[in-house]
């Protein structure tokens, strides 16, 4: 595989987390309204969220792991951007994980007030900390970044491709109308 097929998948798959959010927030936005939502469209959003984060921790993982050694111990401001991600990827989690319990809960209970604050508390955290965040480390990787080095950051395999493929087309085949994930625009590193 070349860097910039690896690349590719890794941005794609990138603004297809980003419409599956925004897709799953307009199914939480109609069903607090009231209208009829099937827990299944909530469940495979939160699916492909999963899904999508735990790459996307993985490649963010891969990049840290790969700049720290690079900066030189006197470089107070790369330390800093580079403990940055990791913050930010440990909050991520937290946040990630807290989503996944809040699903399980609401399937088991059917209890929607509950499982929307804890929907609010990761998109902000989605927006707010790893998103606001996720160009911090682009000029470093401009400098020590090799022609093969996005192939093992992105770690794209046929099963990678044929999970996200499979989620988001659940994701669609469950979405009410207006949540439709590929009416909406999807976010892109570097878009």
């Amino acid at each position: 595989m070349s860097d910039n097929y690896s690349k590719t998948v890794m941005q794609n798959e990138r603004r297809r987390l980003g419409q599956v959010r925004k897709a799953f927030e307009a199914g939480i936005a109609q069903l607090t309204s009231g209208a009829a939502v099937s827990v299944e469209f909530s469940a495979v959003c939160v699916d492909y969220i999963k899904a999508s984060m735990d790459r996307l921790h993985a490649q963010d993982q891969r990049i840290h792991d790969i700049l720290k050694p690079h900066i030189a111990a006197s470089d107070t401001e790369g330390l800093a951007t580079i403990e940055n991600l990791q913050m930010r990827l440990m909050r991520s989690r937290e946040a990630l994980s807290k989503l996944v319990s809040a699903r399980d809960a609401y399937r088991a209970k059917l209890e929607i007030a509950d499982f929307k604050a804890t929907v609010d508390m990761f998109m902000d955290v989605y927006m707010n900390v790893l998103l606001k965040g996720q160009h911090s480390t682009l000029a470093m990787q401009d400098k020590h970044f090799g022609p093969t080095t996005w192939d093992t950051v992105a770690s794209v395999s046929q099963d990678s491709r044929i999970t996200e493929a499979t989620l988001f087309a659940g994701v669609k085949r469950l979405a009410p109308s207006g949540a439709d994930p590929e009416g909406f625009k999807g976010t892109r590193p570097g878009a």
